[in-house]
């Protein structure tokens, strides 16, 4: 078991002034305080600091670096450890829980997932053990599509990882307080509002309206729905860079009580490749008895494409939103359409 501490509500300085993180606020946001006003910049290094001396945790700022994230800020430190600060309400639920699927993961599995290290009394903050290993999509994405046995073997070991996270953590473990909906992709006014504004193309927008509908009918079995990541794919596993070992898996902010399908979805990472998508289903299936069905897997990732697709409204084509240009977009969406829609009506 990790140490685990409950620390006191934090205080702390910001650019040399008293402030006071305020979680009684009666409105929506939750919010940094100076002087009764807030503050919507982010926290600077020093902040950073004072707020983790405060949880007992000493470091210079020189030894942090802070990233925005939803509703959050991600602080990396030395010795493999993060630190999460919420910027709102809902930064805190999300925080917490995530924390309540961390920590049954650390209980029930044997693979490595973030381990929580300290948690502040009013839930804004806490710090966490990072999964070794590497975490570099790009490279591995290159590496796979040169190596079927390389792609296999990552594929087994997710396989190997998600029997445990589904058969040993069950529906009735997560189904109070986790979402029965992942949030990706999109609700269809959502995408249907935003694609023409992306591409103009009016068949292919035709095409993913018809793959949206198609996910909102899908019916999930009760015996489907398992503590779901959601988002497993090369940019949230810890992998060894020199002997492929997959060490564990990273951020559960997005997990639900899903249809286990969704934990599949970004397996197929080429159309023409199936060896990892084939090699986790092949350690999975027989283990847990339940199919996974292509078509459903397939659907599922053409439903997440085309969301990626319209989330780029607003920005230029050659942009790397979400690490991918317009046209690298446009050619995800194309391909992981047409391999969806022969299936249509049987996932």
């Amino acid at each position: 078991m990790s140490e685990r501490e409950i620390g006191a509500p934090v205080y702390l300085a910001h650019r040399g002034r008293a402030a006071r993180y305020v979680p009684g606020l009666l409105q929506r946001e939750r919010e940094l305080m100076i002087d009764d006003v807030p503050i919507h910049t982010p926290p600077d290094a020093v902040f950073v600091c004072e707020a983790l001396a405060a949880a007992g945790r000493r470091y210079r700022p020189s030894q942090v670096a802070i990233e925005a994230r939803e509703d959050r800020w991600l602080i990396r430190l030395p010795d493999q450890r993060l630190a999460w600060l919420a910027r709102s309400a809902l930064g805190v639920e999300r925080l917490r829980r995530e924390r309540r699927v961390l920590r049954l993961i650390e209980q029930r599995c044997s693979f490595e997932a973030p381990r929580v290290l300290f948690e502040s009394a009013d839930g804004d903050l806490d710090v966490r053990s990072m999964v070794p290993g590497t975490a570099d999509p790009w490279r591995f994405y290159a590496e796979v599509l040169d190596s079927s046995e390389r792609a296999s073997r990552l594929g087994a070991a997710i396989g190997a990882m998600l029997v445990e996270q589904h058969t040993r953590i069950g529906a009735a473990d997560v189904t109070p307080w986790l979402p029965r909906r992942p949030s990706w992709p999109e609700a269809p006014d959502w995408i249907r509002e935003r694609l023409p504004r992306v591409v103009d193309d009016a068949r292919l927008i035709a095409r993913a309206e018809a793959v949206i509908d198609a996910y909102e009918n899908v019916v999930v079995e009760d015996a489907d729905r398992v503590l779901v990541h959601t988002d497993i794919g090369f940019h949230n596993l810890g992998i060894d860079g020199e002997s492929y070992t997959v060490r564990g898996i990273f951020d559960y902010d997005g997990a639900a009580c899903a249809d286990r399908h969704h934990d599949f979805r970004y397996l197929p990472f080429d159309f023409a490749r199936p060896e990892m998508l084939e090699a986790a289903c092949s350690v999975y299936e027989p283990v847990v008895g339940r199919p996974i069905r292509r078509d459903r897997v397939f659907l599922y990732n053409a439903a997440c494409a085309v969301t990626f697709l319209a989330f780029r409204a607003g920005h230029a084509a050659d942009e790397r939103w979400c690490g991918r240009t317009l046209a690298e977009d446009v050619q995800w969406s194309r391909q992981a359409i047409a391999k969806a829609v022969p299936l249509l009506g049987r996932a």
